[in-house]
């Protein structure tokens, strides 16, 4: 694999304000044209995040914003669009699911209730190709009161499923647990009827950020984990779980030997399924490995590293979970996101000098 060209697909140093981008996802429509979304705000952690979508018509090497921001308010609630994932159905009409979280309290993590605030998976639709959205309408997703989106929409058997986790108490009063999980769509428009993708038997183990892809000689999925030791308050190997054609039964996953986290899976040209993941300590990184046999071992020797990130103290270390989300607010790159554009792989992510300075990257790779 060989790095062979990059860009922005979103330049910060040319705006005036709200110059924080993250929560990156990219996702292919009709016509061969590419659809990159992310979120924008002061900085990660502001109250004024919403997400906008950028197009492009030449395999992803120019790009222009085509929609600015999604409404951020949900029945009268003033609240925060964090991220947006996109899909086509067959009529051409757009489908955007987009992670609504409640803002009227202030902060987006309360040590006391180990949780974020109310939250909901909304979903809006366009006819023209993005520009224009329609009013936004809730997904069902099982009576969760804290889901989020965790990664890119999926074509698989029988439609499209969407993959979203929660972290929140079983019952009134109990502790929080988390749980990844799919929702499932057999038109593209209209999503629910959620299933567990991901828990931790004894809830000691998070499946954070879970992404998808299929696997095309066994059309089974495999999905892929930042894992993160709850009791040891740590990072732990990258995690991948391979699932049946229909995304509803699962094995339990299994480490890499990859120290990393949001990892994004790939089915590359030759066969091989590859991670594009952040390797968030030194040295930081946005890294790219390949498997000849879907993910019993890795080819840490071909491994390549797509971007080297300047700022060396942007490493996470090892201490309290609350102090996880102190750091999560200021890390200054992440976010993977990748797709196939014929025998390219096209790479997407965020970095930037702060955590209110950050451009969205994009980078072609040829085998």
């Amino acid at each position: 694999m060989r790095l062979a060209d990059r860009g922005l697909i979103v330049d910060a140093s040319l705006r005036a304000d709200r110059r924080s981008h993250m929560s990156v996802s990219l996702a292919r429509v009709r016509g061969g044209r590419i659809l990159a979304t992310y979120r924008r705000g002061t900085d990660k952690m502001s109250q004024d995040g919403t997400c906008c979508v950028s197009a492009s018509d030449d395999g992803g090497r120019t790009w222009t914003e085509i929609s600015d921001g999604f409404r951020t308010t949900w029945k009268g609630v003033a609240g925060e669009i964090r991220a947006a994932e996109l899909t086509e159905a067959a009529d051409g009409t757009l489908t955007a699911l987009l992670t609504w979280i409640d803002r009227t309290a202030g902060g987006l993590y309360s040590p006391q209730d180990d949780a974020i605030p109310p939250s909901r998976i909304l979903a809006a639709t366009s006819r023209d190709g993005g520009t224009v959205w329609s009013d936004h309408r809730e997904v069902d997703t099982g009576g969760a009161a804290h889901p989020v989106l965790s990664g890119a929409i999926l074509r698989s058997a029988g439609g499209w499923t969407a993959t979203f986790e929660m972290q929140e108490p079983d019952h009134p009063g109990g502790p929080s647990n988390h749980t990844a999980g799919a929702l499932f769509s057999s038109d593209g428009l209209t999503f629910g009827d959620p299933a567990v993708v991901a828990r931790h038997p004894d809830d000691t183990l998070y499946y954070y950020d879970q992404r998808q892809v299929g696997d095309p000689d066994s059309n089974r999925l495999m999905a892929a984990f930042w894992t993160y030791d709850r009791p040891g308050e740590r990072d732990i190997d990258i995690h991948v779980a391979a699932g049946d054609r229909a995304g509803r039964t699962w094995e339990t996953p299994r480490p890499t030997g990859i120290a990393g986290q949001i990892a994004a899976p790939l089915n590359l040209p030759d066969g091989r399924l590859a991670l594009f993941y952040v390797h968030r300590h030194p040295p930081c990184s946005m890294r790219l490995i390949a498997s000849p046999d879907q993910g019993a071992t890795w080819d840490g020797d071909e491994e390549l590293v797509v971007y080297e990130h300047p700022v060396a103290t942007d490493n996470r270390t090892d201490g309290a979970y609350a102090e996880l989300w102190e750091d999560m607010a200021v890390w200054t790159f992440g976010h993977p996101a990748a797709a196939r554009i014929g025998d390219d792989i096209l790479l997407a992510f965020y970095a930037g000098s702060a955590a209110t300075d950050l451009n969205v990257h994009w980078a072609h790779v040829r085998q």
